[in-house]
């Protein structure tokens, strides 16, 4: 259902920032010459520089400051769109059509991996003793009135840190109640997925301490069991970093060089990644502004708020855990550059732990129906419409000589730290949705109404070589998720209407 609903309203834009162009251009790359590299960005020129964003390594070649983990997970899908413009007649030059084409459907693996964590959720959800109707209810609410839904449509990477983390949880869970001869299986997929998330996105590691704590909390396994589990996550967590440095090294000469290429963000140099001073307010960005609140963009946590009483009570291990694993994200990116996550819907870092803290709202005695109510009116309305708007369209840097932009305003930045600051009074769609030209047909793809099979139709008119696109390719790629969302809601209806969830 939610593999159909992310799809349908996929951006399908993989080219509007670095953290979603280069990985795609990793994997673009790998499938033409074998390694990640990101030679495409020194071609492409944006007002006048090359869009190249990173360093270049030992052996010459451009490199992106991101885990080599995302481009491999996201290449299925590429070499998918491949097929689908070779069999669509779509030619490779002249660009960017088939670019176009083959990096919407490229996009779709984030679709995929957020549906999949909704999936994990559930999962969890039942392992910790929810009934059916109560994990099914959540799960819907975790995938159509939270931040979730958001990056379900984009090429960031938080959706499969999401699903990883949620799915590690799951099988954690599991392992309490499954035969003996299972529990070894379920500890080791737990501990790959942590793995996988830190090769994705090595900061994203900051959550992952949070299970070794819980795991060596859980009064329900002797003692034996729990350290070798927890010795288990901690080598995944350990193997990780240890690759994303060799990996480092291997590609810059250093361990601790992850490539970013911070000298135009910072105007006194050297770059000061993280600082204390700064976790104040990057606290209260994350908690309480109106366009980044954690609350705001995923209500439905006001609901894990309630349940803390009986989660307490119930799951003491996994609460504390989840308390390690949201203080640990809150306070790393409180401190780093951008807290916010830089140009992004919502708050963008800590993403990955809205399924987690979503749990114990499992573990309540009783839910409020009004305060569900107002979570998912309230989720459905901002994230909706964060489907629907281009975050890129919604949020701009100070222009020069401007001091103060919607999204940015231009600070007298401490050494080492970014001359650009988040408004705390930013309010997210006002710009986009406020303009009379959003709905503008004339204007080229990526703009207007955030849907890539709009993006697509669009890309027939505009782009050189867009006509070889098939004109019913939107109409069927549109119709064919309709299909499968009604027929998936028309079974969740069924299920929920003979009390069988």
């Amino acid at each position: 259902m939610f593999l159909a609903l992310y799809g349908l309203t996929s951006s399908g834009n993989a080219f509007r920032v670095p953290d979603e162009f280069e990985v795609y251009f990793q994997a673009e790359h790998f499938a033409d010459a074998g390694d990640i590299s990101v030679p495409q960005t020194l071609s492409i020129r944006q007002d006048g520089e090359p869009i190249f964003f990173g360093t270049f390594g030992r052996d010459g070649k451009p490199y992106a400051p991101y885990g080599p983990g995302v481009a491999f997970l996201i290449l299925p899908f590429h070499l998918l769109g491949r097929a689908v413009a070779a069999a669509a007649g779509v030619p490779r030059a002249p660009l960017p059509a088939w670019e176009f084409l083959v990096g919407g459907i490229t996009t779709l693996s984030m679709a995929f991996f957020a549906a999949l964590a909704v999936a994990g959720f559930h999962r969890a959800a039942r392992a910790l003793g929810g009934s059916g109707r109560r994990a099914t209810a959540l799960s819907l609410l975790l995938g159509g009135a939270t931040v979730l839904w958001a990056y379900g449509t984009a090429l960031y990477s938080e959706a499969l840190l999401a699903a990883c983390f949620v799915w590690a949880a799951a099988a954690l869970l599991e392992a309490r109640s499954v035969s003996a001869d299972r529990v070894r299986e379920r500890v080791l997929a737990a501990a790959a997925l942590i793995l996988i998330a830190g090769l994705a996105k090595p900061t994203a590691l900051v959550i992952a301490p949070a299970f070794v704590v819980a795991v060596l909390l859980d009064g329900t396994v002797a003692p034996s069991g729990r350290w070798r589990t927890a010795m288990a996550i901690a080598a995944a967590i350990g193997l990780s970093t240890a690759i994303q440095l060799a990996w480092n090294d291997w590609r810059f000469g250093a361990p601790l060089d992850f490539g970013y290429n911070l000298g135009a963000m910072v105007p006194h140099p050297p770059a000061r990644p993280f600082a204390l001073e700064a976790v104040p307010r990057g606290l209260a960005v994350q908690l309480f502004a109106p366009g980044k609140s954690i609350f705001v963009w995923a209500p439905a946590l006001l609901l894990s708020l309630a349940a803390l009483p009986d989660a307490w009570r119930r799951q003491r291990a996994l609460l504390i855990g989840l308390g390690c694993a949201a203080a640990s994200a809150l306070v790393f990116y409180a401190a780093f550059l951008y807290p916010e996550g830089g140009y992004a819907h919502g708050p963008r870092h800590l993403v990955p732990l809205v399924p987690l803290c979503l749990l114990p709202a499992v573990l309540a005695k009783r839910i409020s129906v009004r305060l569900a109510a107002a979570c998912t009116i309230a989720g459905v309305a901002i994230c909706g419409t964060a489907a629907s708007v281009s975050f890129l369209e919604d949020q701009s840097p100070p222009s020069a000589g401007v001091k103060t932009g919607p999204y940015y305003e231009r600070i007298d930045a401490a050494d080492g730290r970014p001359w650009n600051r988040y408004r705390f009074d930013y309010i997210p769609f006002q710009t986009a949705l406020g303009s009379g030209h959003w709905l503008d047909p004339r204007r080229p793809p990526g703009n207007g109404p955030d849907f890539f099979i709009v993006h697509l139709a669009r890309a027939r008119r505009f782009f050189p070589g867009g006509a070889a696109i098939p004109a019913s390719l939107p109409w069927v790629m549109g119709i064919g998720w309709t299909v499968v969302l009604m027929i998936a809601g028309n079974h969740v209806r069924r299920t929920f209407a003979r009390g069988a969830v």
